[in-house]
């Protein structure tokens, strides 16, 4: 028993590194959205100034666990083994809960399913101990237990942070769009010096509010005595004088932009990179402490038990801890670190930022939601509101202002850097007054929520996605409030199982922690292991060669899992079904996501004149793709679909006649690969003779299974399984063929592509 607590210290510190991945997976979408939405510069300088923000804020952390995380219960009310088991439950259950919402790409509060982990562990232990036998306590004791006015306050200022962070963002940027339109670079140097001037000014009181009063109370303690005095003194006389503050910051900041500017450079990307840095920072700076103050609790209470002497863990009264817990500086650096290889090296923070992107995004795309009668009924109740205000203000007014939202066509950002800019600057402000006036919010809301309040200004919502967006919306804002329910619900039901189970439950619960980070390197492997069969490329723009080197890697893929399929459905190996339908699931995601999504796009930038016919053989080529993807998708499911439901396994004979078939298709696939590698397709022989014969044996084959059934020698679900494997190796064989044929006639008439304009019609006909 010597090693009990010693050991569940061990763990907290293990799950710890876990929450740090995970928190910083989803507070990511923090900082980054603005500068990855518009493109302020690569991902690679982004990522940089994001790292740079998350080391300063480590540094300059107080290290002080938030008021709203030690007022959540009361310590002098417990005992060690009941804190030490809460604090257990709270890591286990954030862990989890964090985890799920980043594999879901919805962004979440950190800090509210922190607080309501600690609510539901508490509240559980307190039930446990009120209603056990051996206690008289009343049942309204639970109140001394429980602080439960933190936990009301902290859901109202969610609910309202939510509210004004969506209508400041809509109002504000509204007008921001209205002086910048979207020729907003024509603009710079007047209305963009004087818009620069305000985020920066914004964004630097927000550094000094959030980073230097952090830095202050963790220095207050310490001996650096000038240094701290020097920084109360700066930030009293800041706040005494807050609009002398403002217009001097104002000022420098004005004639900062205006030397760029006049230097040609785009300062709207210093401002989304500064704005960058400053959230990075501040995040690092106030919640860093949320992920690593659990385990240093921990150690501050197994260090309390075992001053005192290590009396019984049941009844040693823990009220030494409800003082602050300080948290060493150099673990918050070392924090700070494992958090930015996070920022870099994991998947999962793209796949969060890819949520707020694609509900904020201006161009057109794929949309991830999907709409549903909530969503509708709101577009159709503005659709009708916007009716009737409109016709309030007169037209000529309605005409002028127009002209400013007039948007820009294919642009490759997601939205351009004045509603980057708004997003960080309207983000850093609210962010500013809530600490200033000491109001609980989530950064994760308000940088959200702002976006989404801009991206409704900036028109992006419009009736081709408007039900889509809000109904993405919706369910992010559900998924927030569901946080705290979840949170509190998980945690508790932890924590019951480590009252009662204790040891064990901490023997579980590493093995679950190992089991977890087993499951995780092997994913990540599996998934290096099959990137080069499942990649599909991106094509930009139309022409002859890059149709060849988008192909290549599809006929790749299709080959194999084709292969796989017939040897599978003959071995009657279910394995090997399995993952060729994966590996087909990820080719039709790609393909879809990728290309066909972008169709319209690419062929919108054909020209009239020269490339109207490759945009037309371009469509070919897509269409004939597609449908070998929907044959193939009958293929992979009916095969996988025959095994798993046990039906009787193929005869010799129809498993000798696939094998032969899968050898030919083999070889028609590996002359469109040649095609597709050499470029070239005037040296294949017309008509292709692999084809014939791929039709000749499936002719065969389907004659010797009418034979079979009539001599009732097969069985009805065999039979149907058959002529769909054979149907569809037949239409993908035609398919393929259309393609050569397009690629034949386009290789002998190619000089009509630039010299002259050919017939349109021509490609029509096969």
């Amino acid at each position: 028993m010597k090693l009990f607590y010693p050991s569940i210290i061990v763990v907290l510190f293990l799950l710890s590194i876990l929450d740090l991945i995970v928190g910083l997976i989803n507070d990511a979408v923090n900082f980054l959205n603005s500068a990855i939405g518009s493109k302020a510069a690569s991902r690679r300088i982004i990522m940089i100034f994001s790292s740079l923000g998350i080391l300063l804020g480590a540094f300059l952390s107080s290290g002080m666990m938030e008021v709203a995380r030690k007022g959540v219960f009361n310590p002098s009310y417990f005992y060690f083994s009941d804190v030490i088991f809460i604090f257990l439950a709270v890591m286990i259950s954030d862990v989890i809960l964090l985890d799920i919402f980043n594999t879901l790409g919805l962004p979440t509060s950190t800090t509210v399913s922190m607080v309501f982990c600690l609510l539901g562990a508490a509240f559980s232990i307190a039930m446990i101990k009120i209603a056990s036998p051996f206690s008289h306590e009343p049942f309204h004791n639970l109140s001394l237990y429980i602080k439960a006015e933190k936990t009301l306050t902290i859901s109202i200022g969610i609910f309202l942070s939510i509210i004004i962070s969506f209508i400041s963002g809509a109002i504000i940027h509204y007008f921001i769009r209205l002086f910048f339109s979207f020729e907003y670079k024509k603009r710079l140097k007047y209305v963009g010096v004087i818009w620069t001037a305000i985020s920066l000014s914004s964004m630097t009181y927000f550094l000094i509010v959030r980073g230097l009063h952090s830095t202050l109370q963790g220095i207050m303690n310490d001996n650096f005595t000038y240094f701290s005095l020097f920084v109360q003194s700066l930030i009293e006389g800041i706040h005494h004088n807050f609009f002398i503050f403002l217009f001097v910051l104002f000022l420098f900041w004005t004639i900062i932009a205006k030397i760029f500017v006049s230097l040609g450079y785009n300062i709207l990307k210093f401002v989304v990179l500064y704005g960058t840095f400053s959230l990075a920072m501040a995040f690092a700076g106030n919640d860093l402490v949320n992920f690593v103050g659990i385990p240093i609790a921990s150690i501050q209470s197994y260090n309390i038990w075992k001053q005192a002497g290590s009396p019984p863990a049941e009844k040693f009264n823990m009220k030494s801890l409800s003082g602050n817990v300080k948290v060493p500086s150099s673990f918050l650096i070392i924090s700070g670190i494992i958090m930015i290889l996070t920022l870099w090296f994991s998947k999962k923070t793209k796949n969060i930022t890819s949520t707020e992107i694609n509900l904020s995004r201006q161009n057109e795309g794929p949309e991830k939601f999907l709409s549903n009668y909530f969503s509708r009924g709101i577009v159709r109740f503005f659709l009708f509101f916007g009716k009737k205000f409109f016709v309030l203000f007169p037209k000529r007014i309605l005409v002028k202002i127009e002209k400013n939202f007039k948007q820009k066509k294919e642009e490759n950002e997601a939205f351009d850097l004045v509603r980057a800019s708004a997003n960080l600057t309207i983000s850093s402000i609210l962010i500013s007054i809530a600490t200033v006036q000491k109001l609980p919010l989530s950064t994760t809301f308000v940088t959200f929520m702002v976006s989404m309040g801009t991206s409704l200004s900036d028109r992006a919502w419009d009736r081709e996605s408007a039900v889509y967006r809000v109904s993405g919306v919706l369910q992010v804002i559900r998924g927030w409030f569901l946080t705290g329910f979840i949170a509190f619900i998980i945690s508790g039901i932890i924590s019951i199982f480590l009252y009662f189970l204790k040891g064990w439950f901490v023997v579980i619960a590493f093995l679950s922690i190992i089991i977890i980070l087993s499951y995780k390197i092997y994913k990540i492997l599996y998934n290096e292991k099959t990137k080069s069969i499942i990649t599909v490329y991106p094509i930009e723009e139309i022409s002859i060669n890059k149709t060849y080197d988008i192909l290549k890697p599809i006929f790749e893929c299709i080959e194999n899992i084709y292969k796989n399929s017939i040897v599978g459905i003959t071995k009657y190996n279910i394995k090997d079904l399995k993952n060729s339908r994966k590996k087909f699931l990820k080719l039709k995601e790609n393909f879809y996501k990728i290309i066909h999504n972008n169709l319209i796009r690419v062929i919108r930038k054909t020209k009239k004149d020269s490339d109207l016919d490759i945009g037309i053989f371009y469509l070919h080529i897509y269409n004939n793709t597609k449908d070998i993807i929907e044959y193939l998708d009958i293929i992979t499911d009916h095969t996988i679909f025959h095994v798993i439901n046990c039906h009787n396994p193929l005869k010799y004979k129809q498993k000798k006649n696939l094998l032969k078939l899968e050898k030919f298709m083999n070889e028609n696939f590996d002359l469109m690969k040649k095609i597709t590698i050499e470029k070239n397709c005037k040296k294949i022989q017309l008509p292709f003779p692999i084809q014939i014969k791929i039709v000749k044996e499936i002719e065969k084959q389907m004659n010797q299974q009418v034979i079979g059934i009539i001599d009732k020698k097969y069985a009805i679900k065999n039979t149907f399984l058959m002529l769909d494997i054979l149907l569809q190796s037949k239409k993908i064989t035609e398919s393929i063929q259309n393609i050569m044929l397009l690629y034949h006639r386009i290789s002998f008439h190619s000089s009509s592509f630039t010299k002259k304009k050919k017939d349109a019609s021509s490609f029509l006909a096969f």
